[in-house]
This record gives structure tokens, sequence and C-alpha cells, in this order.
């Protein structure tokens, strides 16, 4: 009898656990879904983080019971560089006697390893994110004509053009790269549908420096997804974006609103100490910074110290300008190495380097020829933000450096999922 009633329990219990990671698994579908299809409204990412905390909360009592199973190595390493990047900030921030509103956004690292654990341990789905991508990216565009037809000169939301127009390529990376496995026609206009909204919407955000970012996505989802005449499109794919920059020179319209009809003055004025263009003052930015690097190579001026540098330089000696206003030096690698030093560069590299490995590794090991899945995703969104860090300073503002960690960690993760262990769950119905 006794034995009898161990054995419902059992049973019981069992039954209370699957069905608890069946909620967690709906709660994790909900938290992919609305990270890219929130990212552009204000203060979107709060419902984000709601339904990840309840799904985490649902996930851990069984990931507790089940901590003898071999959790990947991946996870580990994520979590390590999470740690590196936010101790080298809270050691700038000591050292420069900054207050703790420095660690705001290196804090956010912190959810990288956080959300690539819980997309490992509800094995979610990638339609979560795919879908929540293609939501995102009709709101953008809603939200850019919306401000064009408002007389806005960029657009931008409520938030920064620059930084508006970064969070339409990184949802166009999950649009393109972490669609289902299907080329048929419908996908293919679909795509293009897709391609087109981005673009419209960058164009009236008026952003360049995602420019470079956009023009990689355009080609490697024209020119890499079949072997059979891949050199004849990547060649076609080569001319087209001439064109399209062509057209950028040259149509007035399209030159006035990426202002690149002042590029040749912006240079030529920064030769003249003017630094309150776009162009001269990333110039003059980038000299602040070197500047400082060559003061403190080990240390850095300090994370939050790099504006009283710029209000110190000589640009700003006796004159009152838009370019002493500037906070951040529009570089990562300038922004680093300026305010931490040697060991900015070391956790910046990681924060690149590391899931740019992963992604890597997670292609190599389970042979995903075409540029399709979570794990392509994570690897062109890095390489994204590796571009568009040249000329910004993309961990500096809360809603890139929050879209990168929220995405990245939720593709690894995605990645580090067993192919059966996967297939299970959409057999399931696990959404």
């Amino acid at each position: 009898m006794n034995v009898s009633s161990r054995r419902e329990g059992s049973k019981a219990m069992q039954g209370r656990s699957h069905r608890r990671q069946d909620v967690a698994r709906v709660f994790a579908w909900l938290s992919g879904f609305s990270a890219p299809a929130l990212l552009v409204v204000p203060k979107g990412l709060g419902a984000f983080a709601m339904l990840m905390l309840v799904a985490t909360m649902l996930a851990l009592p069984d990931a507790w019971r089940g901590r003898d199973a071999r959790t990947p190595r991946a996870l580990h390493l994520l979590l390590g560089t999470a740690s590196a990047v936010l101790a080298v900030a809270a050691l700038s921030m000591c050292g420069s006697g900054a207050d703790l509103s420095a660690l705001d956004n290196p804090s956010r690292a912190l959810l990288l390893p956080w959300c690539a654990w819980l997309a490992w341990s509800t094995c979610m789905r990638a339609t979560s994110l795919w879908y929540g991508a293609l939501a995102g990216l009709a709101l953008a565009f809603t939200i850019s004509m919306a401000q064009a037809s408002w007389g806005v000169e960029r657009a931008g939301g409520e938030a920064n053009p620059i930084v508006f127009a970064n969070a339409v390529l990184a949802l166009l990376v999950v649009g393109v790269f972490c669609r289902p496995a299907r080329n048929g026609f419908s996908m293919q206009l679909l795509l293009a549908a897709l391609v087109a909204l981005a673009v419209v919407a960058v164009i009236l955000s008026g952003s360049r420096g995602v420019l470079p970012g956009l023009g990689l996505v355009l080609l490697m989802l024209l020119a890499g997804n079949e072997a059979r005449h891949r050199g004849w499109r990547l060649g076609a794919t080569g001319v087209a974006l001439a064109l399209l920059l062509a057209a950028l020179w040259t149509v007035p319209w399209l030159s006035a609103q990426f202002r690149f009809d002042q590029l040749h003055a912006d240079v030529a004025g920064y030769a003249q100490g003017q630094v309150d263009q776009p162009i001269s003052a990333r110039l003059a930015l980038w000299s602040v910074a070197w500047d400082a690097f060559r003061e403190a190579p080990f240390t850095g001026v300090g994370i939050e110290a790099f504006k009283s540098r710029v209000d110190a330089s000589l640009y700003c000696q006796g004159a009152s300008r838009h370019f002493c206003g500037l906070e951040h030096a529009h570089n990562d690698v300038a922004q680093w190495a300026a305010t931490m030093g040697i060991p900015g560069l070391a956790v910046l590299l990681a924060l690149y380097g590391v899931p740019l490995a992963i992604a890597t590794r997670q292609i190599r090991r389970n042979r995903l020829h075409a540029p399709v899945g979570p794990s392509w995703a994570a690897g062109m969104l890095v390489f994204a933000y590796l571009v568009s860090g040249l000329t910004q300073s993309m961990f500096s503002h809360a809603l890139s450096t929050s879209a990168y960690v929220v995405l990245v960690g939720l593709l690894l993760g995605m990645g580090m999922v067993p192919r059966d262990a996967a297939g299970t769950a959409e057999e399931n119905g696990s959404e």
C-alpha cells in the first residue's frame, strides 16, 4: 500500500513538473517574441523583462533538480564574459569616483548568459524571435512613416535616430537569418518586404553609421543561400550595392537625408578646427580618446570621465559649441580604451569575440551550411554591431546594449539545444 502511494505521489509530482515546464515554455516563447516586437517602443523591453522573470521562476525548480545534468560549456563562457565586463566597469567606477549609475549599461551584460540559459533550459523555439522581428520591423516602419508625415527631419520614435536605426538593423538580422529554413516564393516575397521595411526606416532615420551593417546583411542574404550560381549572385549583389551607394550620393533628396552633400565641407572644416559637424566631431572625439588612452593606458581615465576630457580639450577652450556637450567617442574601441584602458579593450573584445566563437562552433557542429537559424543570426548580429561600432559607441546607449545582450543571448541559447530536443519540443507544441 505504501509502495503504491509513493508511486502515485511520484506520478503526480511528475505531472506537475511537466505542466510547469509547459507553462515555462509558453512564457519563454512570449518573452522571446516581445523582445524584438517591442524593441522600438519606449520602455518596450519592460514587458520582456516581466515575461522573462516569470519564465525563469517557472523553469528554475526543474533546472535545480536536474543540476547534475551537463550544462553547456558555452553558458559558462558567457557568464564569465559578462562577469568580466561588470568587474572591469566596477573597478573603473571605484577608481574614478563615479556613482553607481555608471554600471547601468555594463550590468546589462549579465542578461547575455541569463537569456542564453533560459532559451536552452526551456528549449525555446526560434519562431518566437522570428515572429517578434516581423512585428518589430512593421512597427518601426510605421513609426518612421508617421514621423516623416509629421515633418520630423530624422525619424527615431522617442529614441536617438542613430539608436533607432541600429535597432532596425538588429530586427532585420533576426528577421532574415532566424527564419524557417524554407526558400519558396512566399518566403522570398516576405524577405523582400522585410528588407523594404528596414531600408525605408533607415532612410527616414538619416543614420549613415548603419549603412555598412545593412549592406553586410543584404550581401549575405542575396549571395549566401545556395552554392549554385553563387559567384553570379555575389557579383550582381555587389553591382546592386554599388548602384545604391551611387544613388545615395547623386539623388539630391537621399544625399541631403544622409548628409552626404556635406562630407567634403565637413572634412575640410575639421582641418580648420571646426568640430561641430558629424564627421569632424568624430575625428575630434577620436583624437581626445587617443590622448586619454596614452595618458592612462592601463586604467583609462574613468568610466564616466570621457565627457570631462572633451570639455578640457583644446576644442572647447574659450568656446561654447555643440561638440563640448558630447559624452562618448562614437567608436566602441576608442570609448572603452579611453575610459577603461587595456582591460576595457580586453573585455570589449570578449563581449564580441566569445559570442562570435560560440556561434561559429554551433554552425560547424551542426553543419549549418545555409545562413539560416539562430546560430547564424547570432553571428551576423555580432558582425553588424562590430561594423556599426566603428563610427558609433554602441554600448553607450541602453537600447543598443539591451538589444545586443538579449537577442544574442537568446539566439545562442537556442543554438545550444540539441536538435532532437528542439524537434521534440516542436512536436509537443511547446509554444
